[in-house]
């Protein structure tokens, strides 16, 4: 397709849009021409109401001020503008809280390779030419409805291509190697043969080399977001990118395994063992799976390489050191109730949940789904405000007390609070 031939998205629009952000759109488009503006929503929007999957990420590119018009607009929606002069970028917050991205039209000049670019303000062609892969390089002018497509975006997505606009494209912005990998896999499209010679190329010559390990951090954690991430891994890996989370993990079949589990998550996500704020953390299972069988070293150079915040790095250390040792005692043929609940009851949910991938055997793997569904959920017969009334003063001997009839309670032997009272009573002196 050219840029020539006309195709007008406004019934696409329409018809495949909530009608709140089909009017907003709408509204977006007949304030900016007030203002002697164009407007046009883009990019991954735009790919996606085609392709007919789910996107409500708006990203509008304004040819104009595009600051100008977000703090206009805003106020004549009774919302809020943040804006960023310096790249002439802004984020609205409708009143219900609904976020537009709002971004002049640029085009951006990269000084040395993999630097961040340098941005000018320029036309819709210039915002276009400065993308990832044609498919991602498309607009529709929000005035009256037309597809703009300089790059025959259009035409790759019919025949299933990720393509990029210029051979200096892995060059300028290395990152997009991954983000090549990552759109094939989502769409089960092909890299296009010349995209995919340079793409080796800029591999050979470590062009990832020229920017930031918290760059290529985003951009592994992306992947591992996919709704499937197993074959993005597969193709890393035979690309011999792997080597970015640590050279040392190999994708073996038991990893695999794994990994294809996690990726089945999704239809369990109402499963009664979780509370209702508990949620999968899908990279967080995923990085657990890709850093299991390293040793303590790798290990550690692995997590401090990705450059993790702390709540990831505890859940990954839990998984590593801890759930081991708690796996094999809960092993034990002669483990209680209350020994699988002492065991357990340290971990993090993430932790337990790859505990249940991880487990060989079966039996463990119950052992943790009844710990997840029902023992951690247990309410214990007495607590701290029942030994004062009992007449025993703080002290650490509390915790003494609340967790052996705790264990008691759990093992059966200790059915109700009337028996928890007694057998303190019985054996412990205040």
């Amino acid at each position: 397709m050219t840029q020539n031939k006309k195709i007008n998205f406004e019934s696409l629009i329409l018809n495949k849009l909530p009608p709140k952000i089909y009017k907003l759109l709408k509204s977006i488009g007949i304030e900016s021409k007030k203002l002697g503006y164009s407007a046009y929503v883009v990019g991954g929007f735009v790919r996606d109401l085609i392709l007919g999957r789910p996107n409500l990420d708006i990203d509008i590119i304004i040819e104009g001020d595009g600051i100008d018009f977000a703090m206009k607009f805003a106020e004549i929606n009774k919302g809020k503008a943040k804006s960023h002069k310096r790249f002439g970028t802004s984020v609205v917050t409708m009143k219900d809280g609904f976020k537009i991205d709002i971004v002049t039209a640029r085009t951006e000049i990269y000084e040395h390779p993999g630097a961040l670019p340098t941005v000018k303000f320029g036309s819709i062609k210039d915002d276009l030419y400065r993308r990832d892969f044609t498919i991602n390089a498309m607009a529709i002018n929000l005035d009256n409805g037309d597809l703009v497509d300089f790059l025959d975006g259009m035409s790759d997505l019919k025949n299933e291509k990720i393509k990029i606009i210029h051979d200096r494209s892995f060059l300028d912005d290395p990152t997009r190697i991954f983000r090549a990998i990552r759109f094939e896999q989502r769409f089960s499209f092909n890299i296009d043969k010349q995209t995919e010679k340079l793409l080796k190329e800029a591999i050979e010559k470590d062009f990832l080399n020229t920017i930031t390990r918290q760059r290529i951090r985003n951009e592994i954690l992306l992947i591992l977001d996919e709704e499937n991430s197993t074959e993005p891994l597969r193709r890393m890996e035979k690309l011999n990118l792997i080597r970015y989370i640590h050279p040392e993990i190999s994708l073996t079949k038991e990893k695999l395994s794994i990994l294809n589990k996690i990726d089945g998550l999704k239809m369990f996500e109402n499963l009664p063992f979780l509370r209702s704020s508990e949620k999968f953390d899908y990279v967080l299972l995923r990085l657990m799976a890709l850093v299991d069988g390293l040793n303590e070293t790798d290990f550690t150079d692995a997590i401090d390489g990705l450059f993790l915040n702390k709540r990831y790095i505890d859940n990954l250390r839990a998984s590593f050191f801890d759930l081991p040792i708690a796996l094999q005692q809960i092993n034990d043929d002669a483990v209680t109730l209350s020994g699988i609940y002492n065991s357990l009851k340290n971990l993090p949910l993430q932790a337990l949940i790859f505990g249940i991938f991880k487990a060989m055997d079966e039996e463990a793997v119950y052992k943790l789904m009844m710990y997840l569904a029902d023992l951690r959920k247990i309410k214990p017969f007495i607590n701290g405000d029942d030994l004062k009334e009992l007449g025993y003063p703080e002290s650490p001997l509390y915790t003494d007390i609340l967790s052996k009839v705790f264990d008691m309670q759990l093992d059966g032997i200790i059915e109700n609070k009337e028996q928890a009272i007694k057998f303190i009573k019985q054996n412990y002196d205040k």
